[in-house]
């Protein structure tokens, strides 16, 4: 199973193609598989910012992805970190 490192939107969205296509799937197979419209799937892999989370989730779920947070830096929880 690989893994990729995300840390900007822009990733994200390259991300999200890629592993679409690893999948052979379309777009319009996505929209199909998590319940979103095509014009969304389209969104999370050109502006995913512009997306809700739920949607992401839909499009993980539809590709067989998984979102994976990792602590960055020192702080061990949320709120350790005032940045967060």
């Amino acid at each position: 199973m690989a893994a990729y490192r995300v840390t900007a939107a822009a990733q994200l969205g390259q991300t999200l193609r890629g592993l679409r296509k690893s999948r052979d799937m379309s777009q319009v197979d996505v929209a199909r598989a998590s319940g979103l419209r095509q014009k969304t799937a389209s969104l999370l892999e050109t502006a995913p910012q512009r997306c809700s989370v739920d949607s992401l989730m839909r499009y993980l779920a539809a590709v067989q992805g998984a979102l994976s947070l990792d602590v960055k830096g020192g702080a061990s929880q949320p709120g350790e970190d005032e940045r967060w």
